[in-house]
């Protein structure tokens, strides 16, 4: 066979050979169409939009809302948790909601509840409040916190000097303790016995140690020594010193280590050092004295008992040491100014009159300006009570005694007990119709936030609607993707009137799909458009605040500039046309920075709003994805119109599409339910809180009237408190200024009177020596005779 038949019949039995091959393998399966695979991608997705389907109906919309009890529970705990962590005004709120309302009267946390808003008012110096929930408490059967909340109230009625209704509590509190109050309970007790004002002192006294007595042999920390001590102060009440002075001794004498024990040691000594001093023993109370440390509160007032005990023995150069020491220690003290007189006149003892005159001559002109000072507000107008009384019950500010008294008699006002508490007390009631006008604006505040927020106002059930609202935004996008896949399956088979159709329809729904691609389908799409949002807020409110500090900052100079020329001065005269004009328009621009400021503070505001509603929805959003949904609706029924005439490939492939989109139509009805659910649950909690807003608008229309009746009823006691310890200051320097005056005349006097004395003796020296010489003289005439 030659070469070119033999490659001929191997090409041949190679082609024959392949052919038998092919015949008996397995046929390869065509590869899959780009429509199956965007097909198999929309149920993928319909899986994913099913598992959100499912979490949101068992976690918000199948789930049972919390009943009256559980919301009540949970509002107690929160309420506990604030109070744990020292959060004393969020946690009286959330008691206060709990308290009022008259269904929780009957649960057996009530008790507990009272206590912890009585003691969050009273951690807030709000003794009244506090006192008003104690009593709601003890007026209940007795509970394990009923002894804590009879010391809080013991402490409240100490404080506000309300001493009615205690000793039947007290018998209740005994009887639950077996016959014997806790150590703790006595104690507060018997210190409330010793502050009792409505008691005659002699039954007071007894009373009070009758209360102290059995406390001084607890082994409990600090009470025994703390009831030791009142004992020693009972008994100088009492007018027995030696007894006082005894006791003190034994408190002296006790171990200690704590520092509540180092001060009562100290408060011992110091005791001790000034009844020694009453009845003699000078030197026994120095001792004393010397054992109050250096760092010791009640160190600068036992140098100046010192420099008296001093004074008393006689000893001035000693005692004047001590009152240097005292002004070095503590320059700022109230006791200064006396400390300076009595230095002047330990130098007028101690004949160092230059001294002394310059002692006196330092207290007068550092004391007679204020004393001028309080003359002029004390006689400001014919009538100082009025004076006080409408400085005083001004709504907007506060009692400033920094802006009516001198600095140095300042310290002395703000010790005195009637102006602390005449400023209390005004304090008090302007906070009181502060806070009723500041809740009628988060009253306000809250419906609005209702009205705008919407989901937002809920975030449980906003995290659900978010979630079934990106999925009905999937299912849109999944339904377009359906008619598209069914567009290529049926296009081929329409007629041209059809197409016409479908073309018309395609156009109407093309602008609908660009304003729908803009939309969330998804909740990471929904996260980020939130966060772009609030990006561009936060810069809104950058620049707004930066426009404010740059208004200050230009405020600031302005403000300078006017000052500069208002200011007068001698070199200045009387001011020109040209500068009067140029001050009216500097006055102007000073005033268009504020309307300026004050916009752009209402517009941060206005940001703030928006800050809290970026993740609401845009406006017409469900709109738009209805008005999508409704056009391929209808582009999906011109196609399915044709399903008759369809080849039975082309059908089946149709019949598939058409059993995915049931299946998101199923979903789209359970995202309809649970989206209705959620406006259920939503205008529920609405009303809810709407209701109880109301509620409380109605209280503080109450409040608002009884805080304007007690400060109508206040102002004039509390501008005669006022007035009447301002007056008592102006005594004290009055005083101090007279002592230096008078303190003058007796250096003159005195040195006058050492002059006067020694010219005298020099007199009498004088009329020796020429008696002397005189007889000298005779005696040398007569010799020479």
């Amino acid at each position: 066979m030659s070469p070119s038949r033999f490659l001929a019949f191997a090409v041949a039995s190679l082609a024959l050979a392949t052919r038998s091959a092919a015949a008996t393998a397995e046929p390869l399966p065509p590869p899959p169409s780009e429509q199956s695979l965007q097909l198999k991608q929309v149920e993928e997705q319909l899986r994913n939009a099913e598992d959100h389907v499912r979490f949101v109906e068992t976690q918000f919309t199948q789930r049972p809302e919390p009943t009256e009890d559980g919301s009540q529970l949970r509002r107690f705990s929160d309420g506990e948790i604030q109070y744990l962590l020292g959060d004393w005004a969020s946690a009286s709120v959330l008691f206060y909601d709990l308290v009022s309302e008259p269904r929780f009267k009957s649960h057996p946390r009530y008790a507990d509840a009272l206590f912890y808003l009585s003691d969050s008012l009273f951690q807030q110096q709000n003794y009244i409040g506090a006192r008003l929930y104690l009593r709601q408490q003890l007026a209940l059967p007795p509970t394990e916190r009923y002894k804590d909340a009879l010391t809080r109230y013991l402490t409240v009625a100490s404080r506000l000097n309300q001493f009615e209704d205690i000793d039947a509590s007290i018998e209740q509190a005994r009887l639950l303790s077996g016959g014997q109050l806790p150590p703790e309970l006595a104690y507060v007790y018997a210190k409330w016995l010793f502050k009792r004002t409505d008691l005659a002192a002699p039954e007071r006294i007894s009373r009070a140690r009758a209360a102290f007595e059995p406390l001084t042999h607890v082994s409990r920390d600090v009470i025994p020594r703390q009831s030791a001590y009142y004992l020693g102060v009972l008994s100088v009440q009492a007018g027995e010193l030696i007894d006082a002075i005894e006791r003190f001794r034994a408190l002296t004498a006790l171990p200690t280590g704590g520092a509540e024990e180092f001060r009562i040691r100290e408060l011992a000594n110091l005791s001790m050092g000034r009844l020694l001093y009453e009845v003699g023993h000078l030197e026994e109370a120095l001792d004393r004295y010397q054992e109050i440390p250096r760092d010791s509160e009640f160190f600068v007032d036992t140098l100046y008992e010192i420099a008296w005990t001093q004074v008393k023995r006689g000893r001035f150069d000693q005692a004047k040491n001590a009152i240097d020491l005292m002004m070095e220690v503590d320059p700022e003290s109230t006791r200064v100014p006396d400390a300076q007189l009595l230095q002047a006149h330990l130098l007028l003892k101690m004949r160092r009159y230059d001294e002394a005159t310059e002692s006196y001559h330092h207290v007068i002109t550092a004391y007679r300006p204020v004393q001028d000072k309080l003359d002029e507000l004390l006689t400001r107008t014919s009538d100082p009570v009025i004076y006080f009384d409408n400085l005083l019950s001004q709504n907007s500010r506060t009692l400033e005694l920094g802006t009516l008294l001198p600095p140095v008699a300042m310290r002395y006002a703000t010790t005195q007990q009637e102006i602390a508490e005449a400023s209390r007390l005004v304090e008090d009631l302007a906070t009181g119709q502060q806070g009723v006008l500041e809740a009628r604006e988060l009253a306000t505040r809250v419906l609005d936030t209702l009205s705008r927020q919407g989901w937002k106002a809920f975030p449980e059930l906003h995290e659900g609607f978010d979630r079934v609202d990106a999925v009905e935004s999937g299912l849109a996008r999944m339904e377009q993707v359906l008619v598209q896949l069914e567009t290529a399956l049926v296009l081929e088979h329409l007629t041209p009137d059809e197409r016409l159709q479908l073309e018309a329809i395609r156009q109407e729904r093309e602008p609908v799909a660009v304003r729908f691609a803009l939309l969330p389908t998804t909740l990471e799409e929904k996260e980020t458009r939130r966060q772009r949002m609030q990006a561009r807020i936060d810069a809104l409110d950058r620049e707004a605040f930066r426009l404010i500090y740059e208004l200050q900052s230009q405020n600031a100079v302005t403000t300078a500039i006017l000052k500069g020329m208002t200011t007068p001065s001698p070199a200045k005269s009387v001011p020109t046309e040209a500068e009067v004009e140029l001050l009216a328009k500097i006055q102007s621009e000073m005033d268009t920075f504020e309307e300026l400021k004050a916009a752009l503070a209402q517009t941060r505001a206005q940001l703030s709003d928006e800050r809290s509603t970026v993740a609401t929805f845009v406006a017409g959003e469900e709109h738009i994805r209805q008005q999508f949904y409704d056009v391929l609706k209808r582009e999906h029924l011109l196609l399915a119109s044709i399903s008759s005439r369809l080849p039975e490939d082309v059908a089946r492939q149709m019949a598939r599409v058409q059993e995915v989109r049931e299946r998101a139509d199923g979903l789209r009805v359970r995202v309809d339910v649970s989206k209705s659910v959620l406006h259920a649950q939503r205008e529920r909690r609405i009303r809810t809180v709407h209701d109880k807003v109301r509620a409380e608008e109605a209280l503080l229309a109450g409040y608002g009237a009884e805080t304007a009746s007690a400060s109508a009823d206040a102002r004039n006691l509390v501008g005669r408190i006022a007035f009447d310890s301002f007056r008592r200051v102006r005594q004290h320097f009055y005083e101090l200024v007279l002592k230096g005056d008078l303190g003058l005349v007796d250096v003159a006097f005195t040195r006058k009177q050492d002059n006067t004395e020694k010219i005298q003796a020099l007199s009498a020296q004088k009329d020796q020596a020429m008696r002397a010489l005189d007889k000298n003289l005779k005696d040398t005439l007569k010799d020479v005779d």
